[in-house]
């Protein structure tokens, strides 16, 4: 037994003992000598008490007093019966042990803690981590010492009693070590058997880390059994069978070995490896999947919808040096695994309903987050009814279908046209050509009618059905210019004979060359829009309002063009009827315009290139690149950065429909190999090592960036891009651990495969697929007693300990604190209500 203070310097204190006599000898009361003297000491003792007191002076006495913690692995690997036979256990050898201080924790992946057993008993579990329970997914026995070091009595004996099959999938149990030998706690270990006797699983595939595509390479699949047993083992690459064999296992881990070859494939590939065995109590770690990194030609996804007409662009990539894998519609891949072992897919005329919802999406996330490459080729079938507009496929292309619309029942035109003195001559003449345009579109049951104006208005053509086109076309012709300019009168009465048209679509097209009287223009055309009246405008030379014109077509929610020529008139306004009645299949004879010559376009001669018999309308997005287009200055050929990736869209076709003539050109190959190439996902930099390894329930990411003169490549802003089994999207920083090193990991938590991709200036774009089989906890494997027997033996524990052996001080002593500070007080306040009677009590007279 010894005493210690916390501090001294309560000691000056005692001064005032002092202090209290002399006072005392000076009072005026008229207290006996006897009583003043007793009152003193009582006084004295008072403040000696609360002096020492201060000083917090401890009492240590020597015992052995001990505390015990339970430490039960109730993870997936351990058997649900074990775990109840070792819950008896705990409460047989607690309540024969009465020890001073005991706590209890469950624990698989993350651990709780408890103070009585009955919540043991109780405690929630889970296969996957949520909260308030403990998640069987994973056996974490470092984390759960943890746990059971801070959860010790202080002063005591501390004693651990590890129950687990200690079989750790995560942590490292022997990195305590070192902290339980500090604070001289004994660890106790009681093995648990596992889950089954009679289980078989794939627990590893083992192949080179890259092969060349079409060569043999050797295959291993390691297979572990619980018993002697027959099994069938087989090996695959996707719906494509490498290997089976027949094999009678042994217990423990049996290798298996094949050849494979991998044909037709360029990037990650997935290989697969199952067990079959009879009285498997446990199939879902039946199946292993690993990835190897095949080396060969780029590979193109071709999706035709034409099967007869796939033959032209599938020969010209092959000639080309391209491999190319042609499917129909229906074959195109849900997942991010199957598309990311192409470069690039190119779709052909495929109609909007032969894609789902999370096709265009899976589609659109290779693209922008992997990297890949994406061309749609146009067609009579993907612009149709229900196209891509405002779907994932439209948001990645550099087009937008917004000029596509639905054919309209009815459609009511009038075109307001100037015959002013100004617009004599050609521009008259090339302005009735034009006004006779909308006739070869527009449907008989259609409506029609031509409003001509100077200063005043006539109809040369009344409001009428467009069947009569031939009195109609003779109407226009009678046009003759004449007078000045006045719009306002012709726009009312054109605004007046549409109000009560029934027709779905009402359009006006308004051209003149010059400056019209002032007038409530503003008004007018606003009132026309909510009568759901569009109106475009046409400005013909530099004399014409363009001002004004701009902000009818913008009142009248049209469009609003400015010519100088007018021999594009005609033109114009067919390209107006052609939106007003919804028409965007443009089935005309045409060559493509070079807009802007790019790297793809090397060597070829587009001069001497065919004309292509039609096209798909569209409208170029904003950033977008238009290197190819039509007379209409329509995009045939436009392309752009999405994300990660580019993407083309070819407006045309590319088979035996519009580009008849291109498939005898011989610059068909050359074009569309060299804009697959320019489009398709870069290759691998061979300066940039980048791997991804499964450690644990963890994958390891490791990038050794060196150059070809042996330089380190130092201070790369490298990110890693993961798209989970659920496409989900991670971002995970690499950082440099030495020279050209970079390290990462990354927790694997759903079941499936993971794509990691190298995204950075510099990081080669190259990706690696990691397949997360299932938990290591579905590993059953014979409890570890080697590992139990060795933690126990280093810190003076017990492997399979009987309860004397957990209590057993064996010499062992602890000094518990005692706080004398509160009995201090105590007696402090006791000798103070003394005082207070003495004050009101005479003794000694």
């Amino acid at each position: 037994m010894r005493f210690s203070f916390d501090t001294y310097w309560p000691l000056l204190l005692l001064l005032v003992i002092p202090y209290l006599w002399w006072v005392q000898r000076r009072t005026q009361t008229d207290l006996s000598p006897k009583h003043l003297k007793l009152a003193g000491f009582v006084r004295s003792a008072i403040v000696a008490l609360i002096v020492f007191a201060l000083m917090q002076p401890v009492i240590y006495r020597s015992g052995a007093w001990i505390s015990v913690v339970y430490l039960l692995d109730v993870s997936q690997s351990v058997s649900p019966p074990a775990i109840q036979s070792a819950i008896q256990w705990i409460q047989q050898t607690n309540e024969a042990g009465h020890p001073d201080h005991a706590r209890f924790i469950p624990f698989a992946a993350n651990a709780g803690i408890f103070d009585k057993l009955d919540q043991l008993k109780e405690v929630q579990v889970a296969t996957t981590a949520s909260r308030g329970s403990i998640d069987q997914s994973g056996t974490n026995i470092e984390n759960a010492i943890d746990s059971a070091i801070r959860s010790f009595a202080p002063h005591h004996l501390k004693r651990l009693v590890l129950l687990s099959d200690g079989n750790e999938n995560s942590g490292r149990m022997m990195n305590m070590l070192a902290r339980l030998k500090s604070e001289g706690i004994h660890v106790h270990t009681v093995p648990s058997p596992a889950r089954t006797n009679r289980d078989v699983w794939v627990e590893n595939i083992l192949a080179p880390s890259e092969v060349t595509a079409e060569e043999l390479f050797p295959l291993e699949a390691h297979v572990y059994s619980q018993t002697e047993t027959s099994a069938e083992v087989e090996v695959k690459h996707g719906d494509k069978v490498l290997g089976t064999k027949q094999v009678h296992l042994i217990r423990g881990l049996n290798r298996v070995a094949f050849e494979a070859s991998i044909k037709d494939e360029a990037g990650p590939a997935l290989v697969e490896a199952e067990v079959k065995s009879a009285n498997d109590p446990f199939a879902e770690n039946n199946k292993f999947r690993s990835s190897i990194v095949v080396q060969g030609r780029p590979k193109i996804l071709y999706v035709e919808s034409h099967a007869q007409s796939a033959r032209y662009l599938q020969s010209a990539l092959t000639s080309e040096g391209l491999n190319v894998n042609t499917v129909d519609p229906s074959m195109i891949p849900n997942s991010l695994e199957q598309l990311d072992g192409y470069d690039a897919v190119l779709l052909s005329d495929v109609a909007r309903n032969s894609l789902n919802d999370q096709q265009m999406k899976t589609l659109a996330t290779y693209v922008r987050d992997l990297g890949g490459g994406f061309i749609l080729a146009g067609g009579e079938n993907n612009y149709g009814e229900g196209g891509y507009s405002k779907t994932a496929i439209e948001e990645v292309l550099p087009v937008t279908f917004e000029t596509k619309k639905e054919k309209p029942d009815s459609v009511a035109m009038i075109v307001v046209l100037d015959k002013s003195g100004s617009m004599g001559g050609q521009k008259i003449e090339m302005t009735k050509e034009a006004a006779k345009a909308p006739l070869a579109l527009l449907k008989d049951t259609d409506s029609f009618g031509v409003v001509a104006f100077d200063y005043n208005f006539y109809w040369p053509v009344k409001f009428q059905p467009v069947s009569n086109r031939s009195a109609i076309t003779q109407a226009i012709s009678t046009i003759i210019a004449g007078g000045e300019t006045n719009i306002y009168p012709a726009l009312r009465e054109a605004y007046i004979q549409l109000a009560g048209a029934t027709s779905q679509v009402k359009h006006v097209i308004l051209l003149s060359d010059g400056r019209s009287l002032p007038d409530d223009f503003e008004g007018l055309t606003k009132k026309m829009a909510e009568g759901k009246i569009t109106v475009s405008t046409v400005a013909v030379g530099n004399g014409a309002d363009r001002e004004l014109l701009s902000q009818i077509a913008n009142w009248g929610h049209g469009r609003t063009y400015y010519l100088e020529d007018p021999n594009a008139v005609p033109q114009i306004f067919t390209e107006e009827t052609e939106l007003a009645t919804g028409k965007t299949l443009r089935e005309e004879s045409f060559k493509p315009v070079v807009k802007k010559n790019v790297e793809a376009f090397k060597g070829i001669d587009f001069d001497a290139a065919p004309p292509l018999l039609g096209y798909v309308a569209t409208k170029s997005k904003d950033t977008s690149e238009v290197l190819l287009e039509s007379k209409r200055k329509d995009p045939i050929l436009a392309r752009w950065q999405y994300g990660l990736g580019k993407t083309a869209a070819f407006l045309s076709d590319l088979k035996d429909r519009w580009a008849v003539d291109w498939l005898r050109w011989n610059g068909y190959p050359k074009f569309w190999s060299q804009l697959v190439r320019e489009i398709m996902r870069r290759r691998d930099d061979n300066e940039f090592d980048f791997r991804v390894v499964k450690d644990g329930d963890e994958a390891k990411i490791s990038i050794n960036a060196i150059r070809k003169d042996g330089q380190f490549r130092n201070k790369l802003e490298t990110q890693v891009r993961v798209v989970g089994p659920d496409q989900s999207i991670s971002d995970v920083a690499v950082h440099q651990v030495g020279p050209g090193a970079y390290e990462a990991k990354y927790p694997l938590t759903k079941k499936g495969a993971y794509l990691f991709r190298a995204v950075g200036a510099e990081s080669g774009g190259r990706s690696r697929v990691i397949a997360y089989s299932y938990p290591d906890e579905y590993h059953f494997y014979p409890p570890n007693t080697e590992l139990l027997r060795s933690i126990s033996n280093e810190t003076k524990g017990r492997f399979q300990p009987r309860t004397e052996d957990i209590f057993e001080a064996n010499g062992e002593t602890t000094a518990l604190p005692t706080p004398l500070w509160p009995y201090l007080t105590a007696l402090a306040l006791m000798l103070y209500l003394t005082d207070v009677l003495l004050r009101r009590l005479r003794l000694f007279e």
